[in-house]
């Protein structure tokens, strides 16, 4: 795999019986990097969702590093840990601040943006494929919405993603 010049180490996590200390570890790195200090896409801030709340913590943490095992949850939290997500918590904001890219990496594919509209707003994909990882974030006018950051498991998803990017490039025509 390659290495990124500004894409920080993964935060390993080997033992899932301590998972409350992980996670709490991982939530002051979030509201370091998402509370405190806001990253920035296009000139704007990128926000957080903060409800509902999980617990005293905001929905977006729990978003971030954990997943649903259904596509209609009947509780928007009821989330199992992601270890692949949770890791890569710290990913996310370089993802959105080194799109575009300008390091000239040998064998790099750089990060791949496009645009879907979703119930009537615009959503941007950035999509580094080199890392199988994928943020989204939501058009809100003054601000962007982070909505979601994953590591990508499969490699039929992986396909679909390129797919997308690929289908996007040849319309040429951005939403925004």
């Amino acid at each position: 795999m390659n290495k990124c010049k500004w894409l920080p180490n993964i935060i390993e996590f080997p033992d899932l019986s301590k998972w409350k200390i992980y996670e709490d570890e991982l939530y002051e790195l979030f509201v370091d990097t998402f509370i405190t200090n806001h990253p920035t896409f296009n000139n704007k801030l990128v926000h957080v969702k903060k409800y509902p709340l999980d617990g005293n913590r905001e929905h977006a943490f729990t978003h971030l590093t954990c997943k649903t095992e259904s596509d209609n949850p009947k509780d928007v939290n009821d989330r199992l840990p992601d270890l692949r997500r949770a890791e890569r918590l710290t990913w996310i904001k370089p993802v959105i601040e080194n799109y575009p890219c300008l390091e000239e990496c040998i064998n790099c594919n750089k990060i791949k943006y496009w645009e879907e509209l979703y119930k009537n707003k615009i959503r941007i994909n950035l999509f580094f494929e080199d890392f199988r990882y994928c943020v989204v974030l939501e058009d809100r006018g003054n601000y962007y919405l982070l909505i979601t950051a994953y590591y990508i498991h499969y490699d039929e998803v992986l396909e679909k993603k390129k797919s997308k990017y690929i289908q996007y490039c040849k319309q040429k025509k951005p939403l925004i």
